[in-house]
């Protein structure tokens, strides 16, 4: 192996440095929604499948978990009284 080759195989410490701080801030970002929605002691609204409109005429305000004006008792808040999630349960008339 020629010294050039083997000067192209090596990695500087600052670039192993920053992709590492990269790495961390990414994985920082992706857990935020989860440690707010553990903290509160409710899913994250990814797990949920939360979106924020309606489907097939179901929508939060119509559903025995939601807590008016914006809240679940199983999604983490905020969510939107016209909102939705795999976790809808129609209240009783």
């Amino acid at each position: 192996m020629t010294k050039e080759t083997n000067d192209n195989k090596r990695f500087s410490r600052r670039t192993i440095v920053q992709g590492a701080f990269t790495l961390s801030g990414v994985a920082a970002a992706a857990s935020l929604d989860a440690k707010a929605a553990s903290a509160q002691g409710k899913l994250a609204q990814a797990i949920a499948k939360y979106q924020g409109s309606p489907k097939n005429g179901q929508e939060c305000s119509t559903c025995v978990n939601f807590v008016a004006p914006t809240a679940c008792q199983i999604v983490a808040s905020p969510i939107s009284p016209h909102g939705w999630c795999q976790f809808y349960a129609k209240k009783a008339a």
